[in-house]
């Protein structure tokens, strides 16, 4: 007889490894935020600074000297011995003309194989004399004055240079001279000498016409890359005075605008090196002419008969913001003989109608004008009822609105809308006013992408 089955099933009991579900708990935990990332706007932030625009119009202008042309009485090989846009006195001797050319060969060959000058004690102490002035009276904010001191300081010490070349062959040129065949010159007049010649030298602010300003119609010539010249032909020029003026044509909105003006700051964009000078407006031939009068700066433009300049209008100081952080927010405008405190006294708000009975409405005010208030839409809705304190008179909200131009302020973690009075803009920067009520102060944080939040955004 078959023997029974008797094996009995039980069922397979479910055993759960805490450790798997919190690992699954913490991978979706992060997957969440990883999304989360990937597809929520990146929002940066920006700290509100002290800052200035200035609104800049550039100009290729004219530079208009007290220059005189100096012409050569011989003819024959030259040798220039004073660098260019160096003060020369009329005892500076300025260049030589060789008819036979030996001894100018001889001078150019002294030269090439000379390196080291060797200076007196008093010359090294007049260079350490200027090395101290300049020192002394350094600002690192007219760090410019480093260049011109630079070239004051080399062309001294070519000046130096070339009298100690001069003592080196003064034989053979003492014979020279008294065969005349060898002469030097000095300089007439001081001032600054220039080998460049434009033939502009002869302009003045009496008699200079438009078809003069055009930069590419200038032909320059430097006379001390040549090694021969003719007689009565120009050699040099000397600068008389260092006044000058740049001239510049404008049109009427220019002329317009600067019709009361009678100082304006300039700025060199060679350099960036800022002056300021005085100016006025001169109507010839039916054209504007900017005036520009300095007394300073010329020394390091003397080769150029037009400079490249910036006139520095309508410089504005004030809080500087990014333009992205700007955007415009929709407002409710609420007339102020309806705004009233709470129960505490220092919350202002709104009585507003709910039903047959009124209830006190705790508002944020963002901007006043004209005895308006700007309330956010948020708070109320269009066709609330407001009562005024006091009074059966009513206004109905949504009435009246008005938008305003601000920024996202972001100080306690969550985007609040603050309006902003705009002084000047550029492409890339803005200057708001400071002090007022309702906007912006000095090192807030504010949104970068203006356009990409709104009001009570939490911004991490």
């Amino acid at each position: 007889m078959a023997q029974k089955d008797n094996v009995v099933k039980f069922h397979r009991q479910i055993h759960l490894n805490i450790a798997i579900i919190i690992s699954f708990i913490i991978f979706i935990y992060i997957l969440f935020h990883v999304f989360t990332y990937l597809t929520t706007e990146n929002i940066s932030i920006y700290e509100v600074k002290q800052g200035t625009i200035a609104a800049q119009d550039n100009y290729y202008a004219l530079a208009i000297r007290q220059e005189a042309l100096e012409k050569s009485s011989q003819e024959g090989d030259i040798y220039f011995f004073a660098p260019s846009k160096s003060r020369v006195g009329v005892r500076t001797i300025l260049y030589a003309i060789d008819k036979k050319g030996n001894i100018i060969k001889q001078l150019k060959s002294s030269d090439n194989e000379q390196s080291v000058i060797n200076l007196s004690d008093m010359d090294l102490g007049m260079i350490e004399n200027d090395i101290q002035s300049f020192m002394k009276d350094y600002d690192s904010k007219e760090f410019t004055r480093t260049y011109s001191f630079k070239e004051d300081l080399s062309n001294n010490l070519i000046q130096l240079y070339n009298e100690e070349n001069l003592q080196k062959n003064a034989d053979i040129i003492q014979n020279a001279l008294s065969q005349n065949t060898f002469f030097t010159y000095y300089a007439k007049t001081p001032g600054l000498v220039v080998y460049t010649i434009d033939g502009y030298e002869n302009v003045t602010l009496e008699n200079f016409s438009e078809d003069q300003f055009d930069p590419n119609a200038v032909n320059i010539q430097n006379m001390r890359t040549k090694e021969t010249v003719s007689s009565g032909e120009n050699l040099y020029k000397v600068i008389l005075s260092d006044d000058w003026n740049l001239v510049m044509k404008i049109d009427q909105s220019m002329a317009d605008k600067l019709k009361e003006t009678k100082a304006i700051e300039i700025e060199f964009t060679e350099d960036s090196a800022t002056t300021w000078c005085t100016c006025e407006i001169l109507d010839k031939a039916g054209q504007k002419y900017l005036i520009l009068s300095l007394d300073d700066s010329m020394e390091r433009y003397a080769e150029e008969r037009f400079v490249n300049i910036n006139l520095k209008l309508n410089e504005q100081n004030g809080l500087k913001i990014p333009n992205s952080s700007i955007t415009t927010k929709e407002f409710y405008t609420i007339p102020e003989k309806y705004f009233t405190k709470g129960e505490d006294k220092n919350d202002l708000g709104l009585l507003v109608q709910k039903g047959s009975s009124v209830e006190f409405i705790n508002t944020t005010v963002y901007y006043v004008d004209k005895n308006r208030y700007y309330i956010d839409e948020d708070v109320l809705a269009k066709g609330d009822r407001i009562q005024m304190v006091n009074s059966k008179e009513t206004y109905t909200v949504g009435d009246d609105t008005a938008e305003l131009t601000g920024v996202y302020n972001v100080n306690k973690g969550y985007a609040v809308f603050k309006q902003i009075d705009i002084l000047y803009q550029n492409n890339d920067y803005t200057i708001v006013k400071t002090g007022t009520d309702y906007g912006l102060s000095l090192y807030d944080r504010i949104v970068l992408q203006g356009d990409k939040v709104k009001e009570n955004d939490i911004i991490n």
